[in-house]
């Protein structure tokens, strides 16, 4: 996803450059910046091919996850003052 980014704003800044400037902007970035384009589409292509030719998933689980408890754990309470940490290291010991 990052190489698309890279790209687009390779391509943006060639064309605003080659409109305004010329010169470099349109010798170096547009061709740079269409073959980062390139190279990324066909990279995305050719990874989910070996994804669907390995067997994975192409499509998102949709089994859905527990939801969290609202209440606290029932049982003593961790301490939460420097007093009580010693006093259950303590007890610990």
């Amino acid at each position: 996803m990052w190489f698309y980014m890279i790209a687009v704003f390779l391509v943006l800044v060639g064309i605003i450059g080659g409109v305004a400037s010329g010169g470099i902007f349109t010798l170096i970035f547009i061709p740079l910046g269409a073959i980062m384009l390139v190279v990324a589409v066909l990279m995305g292509m050719w990874h989910r091919s070996q994804q669907a030719s390995a067997g994975g998933q192409t499509e998102g689980s949709k089994t859905e996850q527990a939801p969290l408890r609202h209440t606290p754990p029932q049982g003593t309470p961790s301490p939460t003052r420097p007093e009580e940490l010693v006093d259950a290291r303590r007890a610990q010991q």
